[in-house]
């Protein structure tokens, strides 16, 4: 017993050198022991209940691992189909103000001055001037043409009103006056003709008497056949005149009046012609300084000039060129926005029929602020691709915006998450649980006698889960490593066709 006293002896003999102090807390000894056991339990049981949790760690683990490292219960509930895509916040009710000036030549009109983007602006306003050079230049050579037109047309009116009085003058004047002369000329002709009969039946009394000399006498009846031929003559003159002379006349006369009325007419139908472009051209002109038609926020309409070529962006600014009917400026109604997005192709489907699903909107610029909104057109047909770009299709598709703040203006970048699908009650499983072979689905999942694969058929799909119809029931255990646990034995021949599909 000394023997074990020593050492405790030797043990507290340090203590006997403590000052008064530290003499005075020699009690605590036991209590120090006390808590020096209390945390070697603690340890204890903390290294038990650690070798318990691995145990059970590797007991799930050497069960999973037959057939994966992971796996998931098949269970049942709500499937939620979101589509995910990014558009830009547009108005809804946009007035389009558009370039009216009719390009000279390949490359457009030039843009000499612009008012600056975002610029609020009254009805009347000048939003931009382009250059209007070349049709003051035209101008000129028009008002030309027309004086030329003008003086062609006084010409052929004056040549109408011309042949029209020549006519008249013909009726009521030339072939009276002539019809006259030969009746004149045929009265004569009569008169002679009495004189000259009366003469040669008094030579023939005379000369039956001996008074006239034979020669005399045939004188004498010489100017009877004399004045008969000048009476048949006059007489003849006459049914020339009236029968064709005057309608030889008249159809002259008329075809004159025709074609110096077409020339008149064509002459002014080319001066009302030329004034037109005149006119149009002043139109021009004047659609050269482009205008706002209502007050609004000015937004520029850059863009693509030319989808088929690669880079060739449009920038309204002085000195860009632009086409006949090119957008240039937009003014928004900012109290009915939307958003203007690209659905894929592979999700095209979804939208056929009935489109009235909600969509969750983001904008990029306010993180907290998250907006409401609804489909309200899809495309039918796929928007223009570039000819050096993917040939992935695109569905452009607008959405409504519901009760839009007045912060938010046309331009931002928002991402839409459109609600397409909600299925309740079904039966889902990870895509990562899934192994395609072709046009087939495949699973491997725990049953009584072991791990098994096999082939199930399925519903729609998001970016996580997809919809099992056939071969899975709630509760079942997939594997969520199918392509390292597939049993390829198992799996179908493909055909060609089929396996351009796996």
């Amino acid at each position: 017993m000394n023997e074990v006293r020593n050492p405790q002896s030797a043990v507290r003999s340090p203590q006997s050198a403590m000052s008064p102090a530290s003499q005075s807390h020699g009690n605590s000894e036991p209590r120090r022991g006390f808590t020096v056991t209390f945390v070697l339990c603690v340890l204890i049981a903390f290294a038990a209940l650690s070798a318990l949790v691995g145990y059970l760690i590797l007991r799930t683990e050497g069960d999973a691992n037959s057939a994966g490292s992971l796996v998931h219960e098949v269970s049942r509930g709500t499937f939620l189909l979101d589509v995910v895509e990014r558009g830009e916040v547009e108005s809804s009710s946009n007035v389009e103000i558009r370039c009216e000036v009719k390009a000279l030549g390949a490359s457009g009109t030039t843009i000499i001055d612009v008012v600056e983007e975002g610029k609020y602006v009254q009805e009347g306003d000048i939003l931009a001037q382009l250059d209007s050079s070349a049709l003051e230049q035209d101008r000129l050579q028009q008002q030309i043409i027309c004086n030329t037109s003008q003086s062609q047309v006084t010409q052929t009116l004056n040549d109408f009103e011309t042949a029209k009085i020549a006519r008249e003058e013909y009726v009521n004047g030339t072939f009276i006056q002539e019809e006259q002369e030969i009746l004149n000329d045929k009265i004569l002709a009569q008169e002679s003709l009495r004189r000259a009969d009366e003469y040669a039946q008094y030579s023939e009394r005379l000369a039956a008497k001996g008074y006239v000399t034979a020669l005399q006498l045939e004188g004498d009846q010489f100017a009877v056949e004399k004045a008969n031929n000048e009476l048949a003559a006059a007489k003849t003159k006459l049914v020339v005149l009236r029968d064709f002379t005057r309608k030889k006349m008249l159809t002259q006369l008329d075809s004159d009046v025709v074609t110096s009325e077409a020339k008149w007419v064509a002459a002014r139908s080319s001066y009302k012609l030329d004034l037109e472009k005149l006119a149009e051209i002043d139109e021009q002109i004047e659609k050269c300084v482009i205008r706002a038609p209502q007050a609004g926020q000015v937004v520029y309409a850059n863009g693509n000039s030319n989808r088929w070529s690669s880079g060739n962006e449009f920038v309204v600014e002085p000195g860009a060129m632009v086409r006949e009917r090119q957008v240039l400026f937009r003014l928004p109604d900012t109290q009915h926005m939307q958003v203007k997005a690209k659905i894929n192709e592979s999700r095209i489907a979804l939208f056929e029929g009935d489109m009235d699903m909600d969509v969750t909107i983001q904008l990029d610029a306010y993180d907290d602020l998250q907006l409401k909104g609804r489909i309200r057109h899809v495309n039918e047909y796929p928007e223009p691709t570039h000819r050096f770009m993917s040939q992935i299709k695109e569905y452009a598709t607008e959405i409504e915006i519901f009760d839009s703040p007045p912060t938010i203006r046309p331009g931002l970048t928002a991402q839409v998450t459109i609600h397409a699908a909600e299925v309740q009650d079904v039966l889902q499983i990870p895509v990562q649980a899934l192994y395609r072979h072709g046009p087939f689905h495949f699973v491997v999942a725990r049953r009584p006698s072991g791990w098994e694969t096999f082939e199930v058929q399925l519903g729609l799909s998001n970016t996580a889960f997809v919809i099992v119809e056939q071969g899975l029931t709630t509760g079942e255990v997939v594997s969520m490593n199918p392509r390292a646990d597939i049993d390829k034995s198992l799996l179908p021949d493909l055909e060609e066709e089929e396996e351009k599909q796996s």
